[in-house]
């Protein structure tokens, strides 16, 4: 087990670990290969002999972080790598001088809220319809 940063080769896994959940950001391996390039974002993996199984994407910019992206092979889920990811991603982001983060999520999705929730991230707010014009978005986030 260990956690690593994403490399652009990896995009086609993370695409397909996204795809097998269905709340999950769902950016394709075009858009998980973008993230990955892109200097804002880190894009952290965590791997179980030799093969990813779980992802987490963030943007940090001006002290401000935003989760944009998690997701985990249905397989390993319950097994804490979710939380793992999270714990690893808001370390790394308060060790660059990151001062708050925040996220979205759907208010059905339980499972993540009870994950953020656990890692200390609050309620904000809600965005109204905001999925699919029909599931309101859950505004989590902390200081740091």
């Amino acid at each position: 087990m260990k956690m690593r940063p994403a490399l652009a080769l990896d995009a086609a896994r993370l695409a397909f670990i996204e795809s097998t959940q269905p709340m999950s950001a769902h950016w394709g391996e075009k858009g998980m290969a973008g993230e990955i390039a892109n200097a804002a974002s880190s894009v952290w993996c965590w791997e179980e002999n030799g093969e990813i199984v779980g992802f987490l994407a963030l943007r940090l910019a001006a002290g401000f972080c935003e989760i944009l992206n998690l997701a985990v092979l249905p397989e390993a889920c319950r097994k804490g790598i979710g939380f793992r990811l999270v714990s690893h991603a808001l370390r790394d982001v308060r060790a660059r001088g990151g001062t708050a983060v925040t996220l979205e999520v759907n208010v059905r999705n339980h499972p993540a809220i009870a994950l953020y929730s656990k890692a200390g991230l609050k309620e904000q707010g809600r965005r109204a319809k905001f999925y699919n014009g029909t599931d309101d978005a859950l505004i989590m986030g902390a200081d740091l």
